[in-house]
């Protein structure tokens, strides 16, 4: 007696294919999920390394920086000018490189700046007073991040009053002036705040190489009682 062929009923083939699809939309779903997530990932990487590689570019200015004074003629007479432009959105100033070239040497002169969205760093090996009027062969201009929508410094200064506390002499400014005043000396310290276009903001604050609390360019300022 022969047996008898068992075939798949019409419910079991709508619950099998109804299985299936559920786990196939399941598996898309969960690829999407991961998708988006290594999406994620990949954009934190690199906005990490962006960062990153700007930790190192201003740090290596602003830690380095150092007062740089030259002369300047002008209706013959010649006055001792410092190298040093410190206003709310610009930084123009000496900093120590490392020495790659003997024929360069190891100061370079730089200028940091907003222009259509990036952040961007002029480096000379001479000071200059319109990097304009630069010969190309004497300048590099290095992108340090884009889509930047405001840059801001800030600059931190210390009185001269020995009657306040160290902690109340130091304070900040906005801009450094030194033109029309006798000082010629650099901040004691330069923060800088980047806002990019997508909100994110970040702050580099590093001290410099040119001022202590209780020396201002060579100059010993004899310590307070108060002082820790």
């Amino acid at each position: 007696m022969s047996g008898r062929r068992r075939y798949f009923t019409l419910l079991e083939l709508a619950i099998a294919v109804t299985i299936f699809m559920m786990v196939a939309v399941a598996l898309f779903a969960f690829s999407g999920h991961v998708s988006s997530s290594w999406g994620s990932i990949t954009t934190e990487r690199n906005r990490l390394a962006e960062l990153l590689a700007m930790d190192r570019t201003l740090d290596s200015i602003l830690s380095n920086a150092v007062p740089f004074l030259w002369r300047e003629k002008e209706d013959g007479i010649v006055q001792v000018v410092p190298f040093i432009v410190a206003e709310a959105d610009v930084l123009r100033i000496a900093y120590l490189h490392r020495l790659n070239d003997t024929a360069e040497g190891a100061l370079r002169f730089v200028e940091l700046f907003l222009e259509d969205g990036e952040l961007k760093a002029l480096y000379t090996d001479r000071p200059f007073i319109n990097w304009e009027d630069i010969a190309d062969d004497r300048k590099k201009v290095s992108v340090i991040s884009t889509g930047v929508e405001s840059i801001s410094f800030l600059y931190a200064d210390f009185s001269s009053d020995v009657s306040e506390t160290w902690k109340d002499r130091l304070f900040w400014r906005d801009s450094w002036e030194t033109e029309d005043s006798e000082r010629k000396d650099i901040p004691l310290a330069i923060q800088i705040r980047v806002k990019w276009l997508d909100g994110r903001e970040e702050s580099w604050l590093r001290r410099t190489m040119g001022n202590g609390y209780r020396e201002r360019y060579g100059t010993f300022e004899l310590p307070l009682d108060n002082t820790p």
